[in-house]
């Protein structure tokens, strides 16, 4: 027979599924730091292959396996290129009995150790990226009663939570500019609607601007370039295929387009971030909606260079959400 306290443990479990599948649903942003460039570290997995986190030097053969959560995603890295972020789903035990879903940030050096929660409690976190100090990250939290998203920030060893954003607006995917005076994100809009745009503001949260007003489509998912002068970002719907992508320079001017072609886009780009060197670009790529596989674009031509993942690739065939370390 149910009593009192089981519906209301139901009643927690759902509300807290219902916000860990919107989480899901949702996509990180990435971080580019200026130096030579390292080895790509990617979320993968396959029905044949391992999940978790994975690295790969371009030109050299190999994996190399960082983690093995199958729900480790959204890898994200320190500017000296020796942390790694990420995201991990984990199940937090309840004062009283029962226990709630949640996300919550992590880290690990870039050879595999020092594996350790950054974040906790009965929340949901999504696309940590790191100051140009290397000390704190910025991410993306909804809180356990569901809502919209804000953005927050916390140190490396998880003291120093702070909120930088609060409202109504849902905000995601924040991203440093290398001299740290900028923080890109997208922002829903207008208030309340289901369209994207991406937006700049001050560290501390003030001054927030819409960088992208005059364009009509959604653009989300925004990367600086190691020096500063250009944003990448995806421009299209948030359901694939159909979404390419454009270079802008922070104050959204000197609009470029990165793959596609006018009236005929080629679609399904998303999570784009540049290479060390500031040359390249490497964004995940839907392929027929089957899997996914990781597609280098040389900024200064637009040709299409090496890519990750894919049916010859069995280990881990599926490769999302990358991040290019700088060495």
């Amino acid at each position: 027979m149910a009593t009192p306290r089981n519906h209301q443990l139901f009643a927690i479990f759902a509300v807290a599924l219902v916000a860990l599948v919107a989480f899901l649903a949702a996509r990180p942003a990435d971080a580019a730091w200026p130096g030579g460039n390292g080895p790509v570290v990617f979320a993968g997995g396959g029905a044949t292959a391992g999940n978790g986190l994975w690295a790969k030097t371009l030109g050299k053969p190999g994996l190399r396996r960082l983690t093995s959560d199958p729900t480790d995603s959204q890898p994200q890295a320190s500017p000296n290129g020796r942390w790694i972020v990420f995201v991990r789903q984990v199940v937090v035990p309840l004062q009283g009995g029962g226990v709630f879903p949640a996300t919550h940030i992590f880290r690990v050096r870039t050879d595999g150790a020092g594996l350790a929660p950054v974040t906790g409690g009965t929340s949901f976190e999504e696309g940590p990226s790191f100051a140009p100090s290397g000390k704190r990250i910025v991410f993306a939290r909804t809180q356990a009663g569901g809502g919209t998203r804000d953005i927050w920030s916390v140190r490396l060893n998880g003291s120093g939570l702070h909120q930088i954003t609060s409202g109504t607006t849902d905000d995601r995917n924040p991203v440093f500019s290398p001299n740290g005076r900028v923080i890109a994100f997208d922002r829903r809009i207008p208030q309340g609607g289901p369209s994207r745009h991406v937006h700049t503001m001050h560290p501390d949260g003030t001054r927030i601007k819409d960088a992208t007003p005059q364009l009509a489509a959604q653009t989300f998912e925004p990367d600086f370039s190691p020096s500063g002068n250009r944003i990448v970002f995806v421009r299209g719907t948030t359901a694939e295929p159909g979404s390419d992508l454009f270079t802008m320079r922070p104050d959204g001017k000197r609009l470029r387009r990165l793959t596609g072609v006018p009236r005929r886009a080629k679609g399904a780009y998303g999570n784009p971030v540049y290479s060390p060197d500031g040359r390249r670009v490497i964004a995940q790529f839907d392929v027929d909606g089957a899997f996914t596989k990781l597609r280098v674009i040389n900024v200064r031509n637009r040709s299409l260079g090496a890519t990750i993942g894919g049916r010859r690739q069995t280990r881990t065939p599926d490769a999302r959400e990358p991040v290019w370390l700088t060495r």
